[in-house]
């Protein structure tokens, strides 16, 4: 799953075209969050990239956000478009990746949304 999940995540990961709050960063691995709640989540999802080598050498922003439910965690699609869709094997990775984040990294339930340069939701993978 890991190898494949690094190939789909070279070709879905992109970076963002500006500053988003404040940030974790490490490599090509820039993780934003807004407030002093989600640093310690932002480490920890820094920290998961590396150790499960889900870097892809090329530069990748995230960003985690909470909420009354829980986080989510944005991940910005590198040819974002109006109809923007996930073939069935790779929303079964991105399902798989969200399942081991809240597993291992989340104290509250996480979810995975596909969003354009600016963080706007483009795809919900739930």
């Amino acid at each position: 799953m890991k190898k494949t999940l690094f190939i789909f995540l070279t070709i879905l990961l992109a970076s963002c075209s500006s500053e988003n709050g404040n940030r974790i960063v490490g490599d090509q691995l820039t993780v934003y969050f807004d407030s002093a709640k989600e640093e310690s989540i932002a480490e920890k999802i820094a920290l998961y990239w590396k150790e499960n080598k889900l870097l892809t050498g090329r530069k990748q922003d995230l960003k985690i956000s909470a909420d009354e439910k829980g986080y989510t965690l944005k991940i910005i699609a590198s040819s974002p478009k109006e109809n923007f869709s996930v073939p069935f094997e790779e929303r079964k990775l991105l399902l798989q990746l969200e399942a081991d984040l809240n597993e291992k990294v989340a104290d509250s339930p996480l979810e995975i949304v596909i969003c354009n340069n600016q963080f706007e939701p483009i795809y919900n993978v739930d």
